[in-house]
């Protein structure tokens, strides 16, 4: 029954914003001059189904603070605390000087522990529903790969409208099986476009070669240097159509009220990283300054057990720290941090932070090359605060000051490369399944093998299954 009543509350809350997303969607698209007054009415219902969805919610979220928010919320606090205590345990006395706690990253921390917990739901119901077509990807594959040769062979006999060349106004009509059935709309479309693949490749194949031999064919040529200018120009009245097209309408006055100045972009293909992102929000935002406190936690530990050892035993048992999870989110801070940079301040970012990945390296192999391994473990601590610091106050282009990272060689990113490697082969060994006579039980052992296959051959143990999501945003650990 209780589950039963969540799901209704749900349907009456997601079923009023999903339509007044969707009239609000239409009612950018509609011209604010038009005399019919269109975009005020599509407007005033947008706004009144936001209204539902916001007393909705309202209401929602008075029943949370009145019964769980509370203690949610002291539940975070208290475990930011012990959290910070934890991490700062392995420094003693030298807390205070090695491990200092700013404002800003004691909120960011606690921002993280309050999300935490709905982002672990959000990221199991995403990841069981990404594991269903990962399980499920031969039978898809199957299923697509003979939808398109299916397609692509009934649109080969396929008539075609008027307007594309072979339809009659182009020429000679095109010859056609009559079967008795008109086609679907799929086959016409593909059917066109074939059409117009075979004039156009039928022309280039007839005028081109006299570009060669222009003296012989002078006709010829001059006729195929004519059509390369007029393809020169379609494409850039197709670009300046697009970009036309593209723009959206400027902001509303409600906008401009809450937000005056500027409007927050959303990055290309904004919706397909959120759906493949296993972290999300607020999580995905505030887990740098945790993953680098718990490296300052390694740290402080390495430090206090090199302390004692050092007194009883021989230099053989030092501890070494390894760093490669404070590496990981540097290479991604500003993707994380800020969300959509432009394209020209993009190099600057890349270049700041293989920098500073490159920093934290050289203080990594200074562990095996520096006499006094706990001065390395100070200043490891005071690095990692550093960067902890600037990136909780959104300084991610100043992570590290100018002399941290003077004389020091920029890491270099190549997991992209194991990546496309990778893709490559899944996508190989699905396609073969699929084409194959195996059934969709057989197609998914071989996808699951061959990817298995050149998981171990391409990372073996450089990156856990856990850090995909940390190579997708361009992150390395070379």
């Amino acid at each position: 029954m209780a589950i039963k009543a969540v799901l209704t509350v749900f349907g009456v809350v997601f079923w009023p914003l999903l339509l007044g997303v969707f009239i609000w969607s239409i009612s950018m698209q509609v011209d604010p001059r038009d005399v019919l007054r269109v975009r005020r009415f599509l407007e005033w219902i947008a706004a009144l189904v936001k209204g539902v969805g916001h007393l909705l919610l309202g209401m929602c979220l008075w029943v949370y603070r009145q019964t769980l928010g509370g203690a949610y919320l002291r539940r975070s606090r208290r475990r930011t605390a012990q959290h910070l205590v934890w991490a700062r345990r392995g420094f003693g006395q030298d807390a205070s000087r090695l491990f200092p706690v700013s404002r800003q990253v004691r909120t960011v921390l606690r921002s993280w522990h309050q999300a935490v917990p709905l982002a672990a739901v959000a990221y199991i119901v995403k990841a069981y529903f990404l594991l269903l077509v990962l399980l499920n990807l031969g039978g898809l594959v199957d299923s697509v790969t003979r939808w398109s040769s299916r397609t692509w062979a009934e649109s080969e006999h396929a008539p075609v409208p008027w307007w594309v060349p072979g339809g009659g106004l182009w020429g000679p009509a095109r010859q056609v099986a009559e079967t008795g059935e008109a086609p679907g709309i799929i086959v016409t479309i593909v059917a066109s476009f074939r059409a117009f693949g075979e004039a156009i490749w039928g022309k280039a194949a007839q005028y081109l070669p006299a570009l060669a031999a222009p003296e012989g064919r002078p006709a010829e040529a001059v006729t195929a240097m004519a059509g390369l200018v007029l393809v020169l120009v379609l494409l850039l009245a197709l670009r300046a159509v697009m970009g036309v097209l593209g723009r959206r309408p400027g902001p509303s006055r409600e906008g401009h009220r809450r937000n005056p100045g500027f409007v927050d972009p959303l990055p290309r293909w904004w919706w397909l990283w959120s759906l493949l992102s296993l972290r999300p929000g607020v999580a995905s935002r505030t887990r740098p300054v945790a993953v680098l406190v718990d490296c300052l936690a390694r740290v402080g530990s390495a430090r206090r057990y090199y302390q004692s050892v050092t007194q009883t035993r021989s230099t053989l048992y030092v501890p070494r720290v390894d760093l490669s999870g404070a590496e990981r989110v540097v290479w991604s801070a500003w993707k994380v941090r800020h969300g959509p940079v432009r394209g020209a301040l993009r190099r600057d970012y890349r270049k700041h932070a293989a920098e500073v990945v490159g920093a934290i390296r050289r203080l990594e192999a200074r562990q095996n090359i520096d006499d006094n391994t706990g001065q390395v473990f100070e200043e490891m601590a005071r690095v990692l605060v550093t960067i902890a610091e600037r990136y909780a106050s959104g300084n991610t282009l100043a992570l590290l000051d100018p002399t941290d990272v003077d004389g020091v060689e920029p890491a270099v990113d190549r997991e992209w490369v194991r990546l496309v490697i990778l893709g490559v082969a899944m996508t190989g060994a699905a396609i073969a399944a699929g084409l194959s006579e195996l059934s969709a039980a057989g197609s998914t052992q071989i996808v699951a093998v061959v990817g298995a296959i050149a998981w171990v051959l391409l990372y073996r143990d450089r990156l856990s299954p856990g850090d995909v999501l940390d190579v997708m945003r361009g992150q390395s650990r070379k």
